[in-house]
């Protein structure tokens, strides 16, 4: 069993946001298959890893962004929020490990990134759902 399951009930029915879901779930399934317990091998991994999953959050939430422009959704400035807290709140956080002002420990960090990630989805983007597939929808090229 992994430690992060996006299962169908997750599922935003765009096929580039489920797809990025399931990518992150996939990046914080890895992080826990390296607690190991072996400092120095966790923080090799969280050293390779941390700053491109940041970026690739980054990218995810700009991709939920873009459809969100294209509707009218009341809340866009909240949940645009909420994208930037957990960045702000990602970013601190690997700065402070890089920087040894806190000890790594590895399953804590993938611990509170998931439930960081997994409230934002159950909160802003299921609750956004018919926004995201109006926006995926007005991408998408008109048939003939």
């Amino acid at each position: 069993m992994d430690f992060v399951e996006l299962g169908p009930e997750y599922s935003l029915g765009v096929p580039e946001l489920d797809s990025q879901h399931k990518e992150l779930a996939h990046q914080l399934n890895e992080a826990i298959r390296h607690c190991t317990g072996k400092k120095a091998d966790e923080k090799k991994f969280f050293d390779k890893n941390t700053r491109n999953s940041i970026e690739f959050l980054k990218n995810h939430f700009e991709t939920e962004e873009k459809l969100l422009r294209k509707t009218k959704y009341d809340h866009f400035s909240k949940h645009k929020s909420a994208h930037k807290e957990i960045l702000t709140k990602l970013r601190k956080m690997n700065d402070d490990i890089e920087k040894n002002r806190v000890e790594l420990d590895l399953f804590l960090v993938t611990a509170s990134i998931k439930e960081m990630v997994v409230k934002h989805i159950k909160t802003f983007d299921l609750g956004s759902k018919n926004f995201f597939i109006d926006g995926y929808e007005k991408t998408r090229p008109q048939s003939a």
